[in-house]
């Protein structure tokens, strides 16, 4: 049973919406959580799944092109194929321990949770309609959080295809031949890797300039380069008329003429604010082209509605739920800021992996700094000759007056060890010439820092 009024509603069980109630809860209020299930897409179509799927992907793929230097493997073994459906399996029992973690912090804060679909029918009050009675129940709230995640939305031309999304992938009984990507973002980047890694021929579409708009343009011509090395094509300014279906084909029109072919095609053009089937209306709560008007707070045009994580469309990433919401939980315990925006740090596991943090030297200049930069490629890095990747480039941004790191863009193996220590510097405010002066353990990509720091020294000489 659930109370008819509680301290704070949270509408959403994903990162984003069990880290504000566990937070809140322990602090002493009364906090119902209501989704149709614990996880979110989180765990079902988001961060799990593409993750789990890359590391799978690689461990298959390193199988297959390292073993030969050190183990005498059957051609066999070898050549054996991906299994989905054991895949499938793995990915799911991951899930459902999140699922299980997720639902024990919860119960230990003392936060309630009821299991269906709000929406608001007033400006202090939400409706929830029971799947097992097939009624609704309302339940007044003093503060409410949105934390509903965000959605795959479909791709909008006419099409006789079936389409791959995050959340159908491991529905695949064969590996294709070949796998168009519609989308050259985060996502579309990701699933590429993971799909050449499995042995198929892959070509990503993207309807603009250049994929991964969002990272430091030198950083995405390397990859561009490296997926051109590795047999990913990359066809830009693509612009998808029409997808056909033909016998085991897709047929993909484009405007030119110039049509491709794909057994498959994966659909990744960004994801949107799951906030549709809300009712903000009700609420008092306005909305735009973007989802929801939320203010430096994350406050709605109803003061006593916060959004948070996926749904305020500012950010799709797991830190970004968790910093969101934690801000969000202490303004509402009385910590009353505004939000400035800080440095979370980006990361994908593709081949090299990618990653960044802060600004790039564009952005920097276009907000008042007067960026530098300096870099460093990795080429002999002990650390990246054993493990075989012998190619890398850092690029770190500092203002030319504080000597303050105000940004890091990385490209190779080991990425995603280096980005941590930038956010870590970045955020301390330490001066990239002190770096220099830091011990690192041998070998390890973190000893790249102490090569930039002498770089910086050199210059100022």
């Amino acid at each position: 049973m659930i109370n008819s009024k509680y301290d704070v509603v949270v509408i959403g069980a994903g990162p984003a919406g069990v880290n504000a109630a566990t937070q809140l809860a322990r602090s002493g209020m009364s906090v119902l959580v209501i989704s149709e299930y614990i996880g979110g897409g989180y765990c079902y179509s988001g961060s799990i799944v593409s993750n789990t799927a890359l590391y799978l992907s690689y461990l298959y793929n390193k199988f297959k092109t390292r073993t030969a230097n050190f183990i005498d493997v059957s051609d066999k073994l070898i050549n054996a194929p991906f299994d989905f459906k054991k895949s499938r399996k793995y990915v799911e029992n991951i899930s459902s321990k999140i699922v299980k973690a997720f639902a024990e912090q919860l119960e230990e804060a003392g936060a309630d949770f009821f299991k269906g679909k709000a929406s608001f029918s007033k400006k202090d009050e939400v409706e929830i309609f029971n799947p097992e009675t097939e009624k609704n129940e309302k339940v007044t709230f003093s503060k409410c959080i949105i934390a509903t995640g965000s959605y795959n939305p479909p791709l909008e031309i006419p099409s006789t295809q079936k389409f791959l999304y995050t959340n159908n992938i491991f529905n695949l009984q064969n590996v294709p031949a070949s796998v168009a990507i519609i989308g050259g973002g985060f996502v579309g980047c990701e699933y590429a890797t993971f799909f050449k890694r499995l042995g198929c021929e892959v070509c990503i579409l993207e309807k603009s300039e250049r994929i991964l708009s969002g990272f430091d343009y030198q950083i995405t011509r390397r990859l561009e380069d490296t997926f051109k090395k590795n047999g990913i094509c990359v066809r830009k300014n693509a612009n998808i008329v029409n997808v056909e279906k033909v016998g085991n084909k897709s047929i993909i029109f484009m405007d030119d003429d110039d049509n491709m072919e794909a057994e498959e095609v994966f659909v990744s053009i960004g994801r949107k604010p799951a906030i549709k089937n809300l009712r903000l209306e009700k609420a008092g709560v306005e909305t735009n082209l973007d989802g929801a008007v939320i203010d430096n707070c994350f406050r709605t045009t109803n003061k006593n509605i916060y959004i948070v994580g996926d749904a305020t469309g500012k950010n799709m990433l797991v830190n970004w739920a968790y910093k969101s919401s934690t801000f969000v939980v202490n303004n509402i315990l009385g910590n009353q800021k505004k939000f400035k925006g800080e440095s979370l740090p980006k990361v994908l596991y593709i081949d090299p992996e990618i990653s960044s943090v802060g600004y790039t030297e564009k952005q920097a200049r276009e907000l008042g700094f007067s960026p530098l930069t300096v870099k460093y490629t990795y080429t002999n890095l002990e650390k990246s000759l054993i493990i075989g990747f012998n190619k890398g480039l850092v690029k770190v941004v500092y203002d030319k007056e504080t000597k303050k790191i105000l940004g890091a863009h990385i490209f190779g193996k080991g990425a995603s060890e280096l980005i941590t220590a930038f956010t870590l510097l970045i955020q301390s405010g330490i001066k990239i010439d002190n770096i220099s002066e830091y011990i690192f353990n041998h070998p390890t990509f973190a000893e790249v820092l102490n090569e930039l720091g002498n770089k910086v020294k050199s210059k100022s000489k």
